[in-house]
């Protein structure tokens, strides 16, 4: 009888410690799974009628920088069912060099034959695919070993994701190199100073509404403090006879935590920024929530149209150096590949 129960002790102990083993495996499994899946990577598509990008979710096997980096480059050339490689024709990636914190990828003279959109769609998914490689902040193409032009014959400078606007989900009928004039306030002398800021857009937007996106964005130059908090939602943008009229959301009347606004600076931050970039534009109109007789920040009525003003603004030979997004170095730092 002892004997019995004795084995039938020892066979629950078993059975306690194959179940135990079962879970803990179970749940290692689990946390590969969960840390492949931290470490997946997005690659960068054309859809089939080759006018947007779309996202394909993809686990490097890869260890090393140079081995990430050929996977990566080996999956935006092979496209999966339905979709298309961005490496049109007989476009390819010669080489890369890897600088402090922007990467250089070399293309064979050929990426110079593809349309806008397909440059564009190309410049856009190479940016953000490899963005996501550890330690890459920017991405600068070059063509044959020399920066890539645009166009208009300006050099593209090194970008990084949010440089491209709305090149996922609807399509474009073709894209726009934008040069924007943003106007922050400098935090040493409390007057508005304008940051340069490079990116792309499709034609499908208005660019009145991309400089005001831009403009809640904030500026790069850690001189300047913004002039509106980033929930600010704008509720719609219309140009009729060179006037932009603007509609915000209650949260525009918001000063920002980030330093003192003055109300006029503000608002001269958005009217100057419209104006300056956006050549056919003379004035801006303000609306809060569809209202125009309502006052701005308790303070400014928005009962009238608001011209460019720049009696308060710093001269732009007395500006620092902000223009963001010029062109950084990919050349410091080796780990140079060319194939």
């Amino acid at each position: 009888m002892w004997n019995r129960q004795e084995a039938w002790i020892v066979r629950v102990k078993y059975i306690s410690l194959l179940s135990l083993a079962v879970v803990l495996l179970f749940l290692a499994g689990c946390r590969q799974q969960k840390k492949e899946k931290e470490a997946g990577y997005k690659i960068y598509y054309v859809n089939a009628e080759g006018d947007s990008l779309q996202e394909v979710s993809y686990v490097p096997k890869a260890r090393t920088f140079e081995e990430i980096m050929d996977e990566l480059a080996s999956q935006l050339e092979n496209a999966p069912s339905e979709l298309v490689s961005v490496l049109k024709g007989n476009v390819k990636i010669k080489g890369y060099e890897r600088g402090i914190d922007a990467l250089r990828i070399d293309f064979t003279q050929d990426y110079y034959s593809l349309t806008n959109v397909e440059e564009v769609l190309l410049r856009a998914a190479v940016v953000r695919t490899f963005c996501q490689v550890p330690g890459v902040m920017k991405v600068m193409i070059t063509v044959e070993g020399e920066q890539l032009v645009d166009m208009d014959d300006r050099v593209v400078p090194a970008m990084d994701s949010d440089d491209f606007i709305n090149t996922k989900g609807g399509g474009i009928n073709s894209y726009q190199n934008a040069v924007l004039s943003l106007y922050f306030i400098n935090r040493l002398t409390g007057k508005l100073e304008k940051e340069t800021r490079f990116l792309h857009y499709s034609s499908n937007m208005v660019l009145e509404n991309v400089v005001t996106e831009q403009l809640i964005k904030g500026p790069d130059s850690p001189e300047l403090q913004p002039v509106f908090v980033d929930e600010v939602k704008v509720l719609g943008v219309q140009v009729q006879d060179g006037v932009c009229t603007i509609d915000f959301d209650q949260s525009v009347n918001t000063e920002p935590a980030d330093g003192t606004t003055d109300a006029e600076t503000a608002l001269y931050a958005l009217v100057n920024s419209i104006c300056d970039t956006c050549d056919e534009v003379e004035g801006v109109r303000i609306r809060i929530e569809g209202l125009g007789n309502v006052l701005f920040r308790d303070r400014i009525s928005l009962d009238h149209v608001f011209e460019m003003n720049l009696a308060d603004a710093v001269p732009e030979e007395n500006m620092a150096d902000n223009a963001g997004d010029e062109p950084s170095s990919a050349d410091d730092g080796g780990n140079a590949k060319e194939e």
